[in-house]
């Protein structure tokens, strides 16, 4: 049998390895408040207290950082700004408050500068600037898009057709759409998923634009290794589309034959009958005709929209014009706040957004003059809307159909224009 002092000495080991354990997990659960002192100052010395105040003050200064008005940044900090609010203040002394939540991503957005340039500027762990990025465009995304992208209506898809035809001569268009790849770093595992055959990972923006370049759908998020059309059969527009589930008009009549409403786009689509698209040589070394080849240019002046909603998106907000070092799933919140943004200060403030001479126009010649947004998006960005994958549609008979007729329609007295011939040098 055990003696006493033997029961005594395992007691006392017992309870000291019992003790041990509870001290390591003290030492374990007890927090790390520790904070580089370089971070410690941001309220201090970090860009937005030392200089927010002294921008808005001059408002040229506040525009080329923010790329909007300090007025139109107080509307939308007070749209978003319940998004911003911390659900708990467990450090109220040092909280990162809406209005500076709102002016870091936005810094970012219109710098297209390194996330970890950002953060050491504004005093801010590389690890919070993420997040806060993140949650700063899902609250624009969503605050805003009732407002600036939603559905339109039977009366508004006319007069957005009614408006193509009075900028760019193209009857019953109700909109441009095309793909853009915006460039992010190849995530971990995700194989060629994401490579596309510029050579480059990326995800596909898929937007529908209006004849003023504002975006009237948007899609974020395809593979970069899909072409544009296996993107936009798979978004919900283009499902809605292909099942003719869309409210729009009923036909109406161009050169004197009822005509759908439809939309206009590039090569990479198929020709269907809510989608048209230029003619292609029917065979390696064929020629178009000149009758083809006006209709094309007719048509290119309408699908330009997209490139130029595209060109002005990616000139004010220049991150998408470069590589997005974050995940997919955050560079879609990303990319689709600044389309967002993009709608909010077309309508809040054109002349500034995207002045005059910006954007493409068309001269008193009837000549189109490119915009001067083209020297803004540099030479060795990642901005691209031409896709050459193409998918051919087996029954292309009744958008082959219509896209006859209005061809004959361009070609004719009634639909045709001074300068079309000249501005595809036919003479």
């Amino acid at each position: 049998m055990e003696s006493d002092s033997d029961i005594e000495l395992v007691t006392v080991i017992t309870c000291t390895t019992l003790a041990l354990q509870l001290q390591r997990r003290k030492r374990k659960q007890r927090k790390n408040y520790h904070v580089n002192p370089y971070l410690q100052l941001r309220s201090t010395k970090g860009r937005f207290f030392k200089d927010f105040d002294d921008m808005r003050s001059t408002p040229h200064i506040f525009q080329e950082n923010y790329h909007m008005s300090p007025q139109d940044f107080d509307q939308l900090l007070n749209i978003i700004q319940h998004r911003l609010e911390p659900k708990v203040s467990t450090r109220p002394h040092d909280a990162i408050s809406p209005q500076e939540k709102l002016s870091v991503p936005l810094e970012f957005l219109a710098s297209g500068s390194l996330q970890r340039h950002v953060a050491s500027t504004y005093r801010i762990s590389k690890q919070r600037l993420g997040p806060i990025i993140e949650q700063t465009s899902r609250a624009i995304f969503e605050e805003l898009k009732a407002s600036f992208m939603k559905p339109p209506t039977k009366q508004e898809w006319v007069e957005i057709s009614n408006e193509y035809n009075g900028l760019w001569n193209f009857p019953n268009t109700i909109g441009a759409i095309d793909g853009k790849h915006v460039a992010i770093k190849c995530p971990i595992s995700a194989g060629s998923v994401f490579y596309n055959y510029k050579g480059y990972h990326s995800i596909v923006l898929m937007g529908l634009a209006a004849a003023d370049y504002r975006f009237l759908f948007i899609d974020v998020g395809g593979y970069g290794s899909e072409s544009d059309s296996q993107v936009f059969r798979s978004c919900d527009l283009g499902r809605a589309l292909y099942g003719e589930l869309l409210d729009l008009p009923d036909d109406s009549p161009v050169f004197g034959k009822n005509m759908p409403y439809f939309f206009v786009a590039d090569d990479a689509f198929p020709l269907v009958r809510r989608i048209m698209k230029p003619y292609c040589p029917s065979r390696k070394g064929a020629r178009l005709t000149d009758e083809q080849r006006i209709f094309n240019y007719r048509l290119s002046r309408a699908r330009r929209c997209i490139e130029n909603s595209f060109g002005i998106l990616c000139a004010r907000w220049a991150c998408l014009a470069r590589t997005l070092f974050m995940k997919p799933e955050r560079a879609q919140v990303v990319v689709a706040a600044c389309c967002m943004l993009h709608n909010f200060l077309l309508k809040k403030c054109t002349d500034i957004y995207s002045p005059p001479g910006f954007a493409d126009y068309v001269d008193s010649d009837g000549l189109l003059v490119e915009g001067s947004w083209r020297m803004r998006v540099p030479d060795n960005s990642m901005f691209n809307t031409n896709i050459t994958q193409q998918i051919q549609n087996p029954n292309i008979s009744v958008g082959n159909e219509i896209r006859n007729h209005l061809s004959a329609f361009v070609n004719s007295i009634q639909g045709s224009l001074d300068w079309q011939r000249a501005s595809v040098f036919l003479e």
